[in-house]
């Protein structure tokens, strides 16, 4: 998963294909589509106080798939995000136990509509108290 600023939206396409060209060279293989949502931040970083965030998921070689020169892929990769200006950060886990990103999306959709729902709610009640206390 890596996270750009949100004023990065129109280079979007090019960072995802760079960081899959980096994947890639590293010897990792891309499983899968990029799921990318928008979010505020907890915290600003970097002069930033929204972001996009971006997770996919790739497969490493096994031990016994590698050759005695070749690097460590998810050191490599790492190093190669390190150096990436675009990123504000990432971060690289095993996701064997993790759930399919597709149930990540569907929850996160459900959870972003029962917050819709909640502030719409609380929209509505501050409206009834300003009429009241207008007497509009």
């Amino acid at each position: 998963m890596f996270l750009i600023a949100d004023s990065k939206k129109e280079e979007l396409a090019k960072i995802k294909s760079d960081i899959d060209n980096i994947v890639t060279k590293a010897g990792g293989t891309k499983k899968g589509d990029n799921i990318e949502f928008e979010r505020k931040l907890m915290y600003e970083i970097k002069h930033n106080w929204r972001g996009i965030y971006v997770t996919s998921r790739f497969t490493t070689p096994n031990k016994d798939e590698k050759k005695e020169d070749d690097k460590d892929t998810v050191a490599e990769i790492t190093r190669q995000l390190n150096l990436h200006k675009d990123l504000l950060r990432y971060i690289i886990v095993d996701a064997k136990e993790l759930p399919p990103l597709e149930s990540f999306v569907q929850t996160s959709e459900k959870a972003q509509m029962e917050d819709k729902k909640v502030l719409k709610e609380k929209g509505e009640k501050i409206d009834g108290k300003l009429e009241k206390v207008l007497n509009i």
